[in-house]
């Protein structure tokens, strides 16, 4: 039976990737944004932020639902990947056809025109990655995932510094987003069909609609996770426009690698959670406390790090222009504590069958945090987007936690057992930095740090004996 450290070992190979696809994104995006300036960098920024929203509507859900189904049941794979692949592709082609639709009719100026247009082609192509990406963690082909989503973005990014160097616009960086997409996509179908398993298109519509009914909880959790993340640079966008979208954008490139740390981490380690739940429950549990706990010691440790290093590392990285990310990605950093807490309970959720509960309270956060953008991005701009962020994400934190512990943990782990380290370690951290702040932010951090890992390591001690 796997343990916890044998559950990361399995998925390794795909949580590297991911993690490096995401690193290496941030680079590119800071180059981008510095070429651009921060108005043609808030286009770009905007419509990314709303491929990412739409493709994740027309996964519907299919990916986390196929991964637990196919883990569970481990005959006729290529019916249900054929099931999985007819449902992505029709509801990408609904969704890119409305949208494009929406977008001819409203005619935004260009270039904003056509990178829409082309955002929308890659919600298309984005149907391949979701139907591969679940065949291959449900069979355990990490390995092959890994090195085609690290193959994809390679592509992307190459061609990307390749048209900036050259001096082309941002549709120029969008057609090498769709075209790096598109060959990834063709490489996965291909390796898929032939390696791992046929598609098999021989299932009836009340297949197809049992598979539906299944994924409506998965559909949900995902589309509110997206709007949550990404509403607020489509609220930037609308009622401060471009430059403003520009300012936040280069402050989320930065935050976004930490924001999706642990959202990549659960889900590659979600096929071997669901197995384990399934072989010992009891175990299970402990392991979910483990991985929860773990989260939110090092979610503070990541936090204090970006906030102590944002003003060095934008003021060295990106033009003037951007002063005012650095508050901004300051903020935004506090939400990752509670981030990984959520994330990880997400998933232990979603494992004991668990997944309407939690996609309860994904959609009240996602609802909340509209609210706030609308209510302090008219007045605070960008740093009203990141408070409300740190605001909502605390409160999804708390009601994810008050499901985990009626479904899934003891009762004695309230949120004083979750939190004691984290908030007594970083009190230390935070007093220690700031008494030795005068000798820079490196020394802050180092002294900080340690200070941090002693105290938790000693609240460890103590908790064994």
């Amino acid at each position: 039976m796997a343990n916890r450290f044998e559950v990361l070992k399995h998925s390794g190979y795909l949580l590297l990737a991911k993690l490096f696809v995401r690193l290496a994104s941030v680079p590119f995006l800071v180059y981008v944004a510095s070429s651009l300036g921060p108005s043609m960098f808030g286009v770009f920024a905007f419509v990314l932020a709303t491929v990412e929203i739409v493709s994740s509507i027309g996964d519907f859900g299919l990916s986390r639902y196929g991964t637990r189904v196919m883990v569970r049941e481990e005959k006729d794979h290529a019916r249900f990947a054929g099931i999985l692949l007819s449902m992505q592709l029709a509801t990408s082609l609904l969704l890119a056809g409305t949208g494009i639709a929406v977008v001819l009719f409203s005619a935004p100026e260009s270039p904003k025109l056509q990178v829409l247009l082309l955002g929308l082609v890659a919600v298309i192509l984005s149907a391949f990655t979701y139907t591969t990406e679940t065949v291959f963690a449900a069979t355990h082909h990490f390995s092959a995932s890994a090195l085609l989503t690290v193959i994809g973005r390679l592509i992307y990014l190459a061609a990307g510094f390749a048209v900036l160097g050259l001096g082309y616009s941002v549709v120029a960086v969008m057609w090498a987003f769709v075209g790096s997409i598109a060959i990834e996509s063709l490489v996965r179908m291909i390796y898929t069909a032939t390696r791992v398993t046929r598609f098999s298109f021989s299932f009836t519509l009340g297949e197809v609609r049992h598979v539906a009914r299944g994924t409506l909880p998965f559909a949900v959790t995902s589309i509110a996770s997206l709007v949550y993340f990404r509403a607020d640079t489509i609220v930037i966008g609308i009622v401060r426009g471009d430059l403003d979208v520009g300012i936040y954008g280069a402050a989320y490139s930065f935050f976004s690698f930490f924001m999706w740390l642990p959202i990549v981490i659960n889900k590659v380690l979600l096929p071997d959670l669901t197995a384990h739940y399934r072989d010992d429950p009891k175990e299970a549990e402990l392991t979910t406390w483990y991985w929860y706990r773990a989260m939110a010691v090092a979610g503070v440790a990541i936090a204090f790090t970006m906030t102590v290093l944002a003003r060095p590392i934008i003021a060295t990285l990106m033009p003037d222009t951007y002063a005012d990310s650095i508050i901004v990605l300051q903020i935004l950093m506090w939400t990752i504590p509670t981030l990984m807490m959520v994330s990880t309970g997400f998933q232990s959720l979603t494992v004991c069958d668990r997944e309407k509960t939690g996609a309860h309270t994904s959609v009240i956060s996602a609802a909340l945090i509209v609210a706030l953008d609308v209510a302090l991005i008219p007045h605070y701009g960008p740093r009203g987007a990141a408070v409300a962020m740190v605001i909502t994400t605390a409160l999804w934190e708390v009601m994810t936690h008050w499901l985990l512990v009626k479904y899934v943990l003891a009762p004695r782990h309230g949120l004083l057992s979750v939190f004691s380290m984290p908030v007594l370690g970083g009190g230390c951290m935070a007093l220690v930095a700031l008494a030795v702040s005068g000798y820079g932010p490196f020394a802050s951090l180092a002294a900080g740090l340690s200070v941090y890992a002693a105290v938790v390591l000693m609240l460890r001690f103590l908790e064994r004996r």
